[in-house]
């Protein structure tokens, strides 16, 4: 059985997250702080850089290059099950050949993202002066060794001549794993007479 789940990339200008809300996806002006509400997460942008930033718990700005939030929807697979995800973005830049449009399951922990199921399909970007939709699907197959925290996706565009900076994004708690564990539910002894 093939799953889908499609995830949005935002728009793409010269391959960074320029100038889009990573929560709501509207247009931005200003440089302020953000705030996911799902996550509680919060984040920095910078109107003259035209960078996102994430804001760590001691108040440092880092870099974002992937944006991280709740999955709007959950799918259940199961080893054997086939995952089918699509992405979608805008972009607007120099002719880039080569390009990675990577897609992953994977885990999420205090210590980062782990790619657990990986697959990429290459791109190559005419040039565009004016935001161009691209869109791509990977089908990965969950495989018998499949974890029950393998609950994450991740999808990204990086790398090509000339090299494109990672850009992309991160959905927690996307999946749940079925069928790892037996389970026996609803037992009783439906009758007993003498025979």
């Amino acid at each position: 059985m093939i799953k889908t789940l499609e995830v949005s990339l935002g728009e793409v200008r010269g391959l960074s997250l320029a100038g889009i809300d990573p929560i709501v996806g509207q247009q931005l002006a200003a440089s302020g702080y953000y705030y996911d509400p799902i996550t509680g997460q919060k984040y920095y942008y910078n109107a003259v850089q035209n960078q996102w930033f994430y804001v760590t718990a001691s108040g440092l700005l880092q870099a974002l290059s992937i944006v991280e939030q709740s999955a709007p929807k959950t799918v259940s697979v199961k080893a054997g099950d086939s995952l089918k995800i699509s992405i979608s973005y805008s972009y607007t830049g120099p002719a880039i050949t080569g390009a990675e449009q990577y897609f992953s399951i994977g885990t999420k922990d205090i210590f980062g993202y782990h790619p657990k199921l990986e697959g990429t399909v290459t791109r190559n970007f005419p040039i565009c002066g004016s935001a161009t939709l691209f869109t791509a699907e990977k089908t990965l197959l969950i495989p018998s060794n499949v974890g029950n925290d393998w609950t994450a996706i991740e999808c990204k565009v990086w790398h090509g001549t000339p090299d494109a900076p990672e850009t992309g994004r991160r959905y927690l708690n996307a999946l749940v794993i079925v069928g790892l564990e037996a389970v026996i539910t609803g037992f009783t002894i439906v009758d007993y007479v003498k025979a």
